[in-house]
């Protein structure tokens, strides 16, 4: 009788455990998504700031370009009349003031981007492979060799697209 208590009360006590772990595996579940919920809301609303950060920009880049327009009419049609006492009046002397113009950043060719990435891979691959145990000169030489083979595989990259 004694070893049946025992064992009933152990059964329950599993039973009732199990029950809470599972209450608990489920409200991990329903937090993780809640998570993901806000974390996706999160990012939709930092895409708006930065698709109204954009249209802003454009706005105001047609804004400036519309003032250099303004400017250089104004001063095309800016004249210097004669009145009849024989002193001159000017007629227009409006201007507005322009931005200066964002100049693009200049793109890096596909030859130096070869270069650059054969030369990192060189390099690593060399000092790993290096013979003698000596990384340094293996990291030199596969440096050299890595960023002439991308120099010159950047640079059939580039004529191709060039010639698209």
């Amino acid at each position: 009788m004694k070893n049946t208590l025992i064992i009933l009360s152990a059964f329950i006590i599993m039973v009732s455990c199990n029950q809470n772990t599972k209450t608990e595996v489920e409200q991990a579940k329903q937090m993780a998504i809640d998570s993901m919920k806000n974390q996706t809301a999160l990012e939709e609303a930092k895409q708006a700031v930065i698709d109204s950060m954009k249209l802003e920009a454009q706005k105001q880049v047609s804004i400036d370009s519309l003032n250099a327009a303004n400017t250089v009419a104004n001063s095309k049609h800016t004249s210097n009349k004669v009145s009849a006492g024989g002193s001159t009046s000017s007629t227009n002397n409006n201007t507005v003031a322009s931005a200066p113009a964002v100049a693009k950043k200049k793109k890096m060719s596909g030859a130096v981007k070869g270069a650059l990435i054969g030369g990192g891979v060189g390099a690593v691959s060399g000092a790993i492979i290096s013979r003698n145990n000596n990384p340094l000169k293996g990291a030199l030489i596969g440096g050299v060799i890595g960023a002439g083979v991308g120099a010159g595989t950047g640079a059939i990259i580039d004529a191709k697209n060039k010639k698209e």
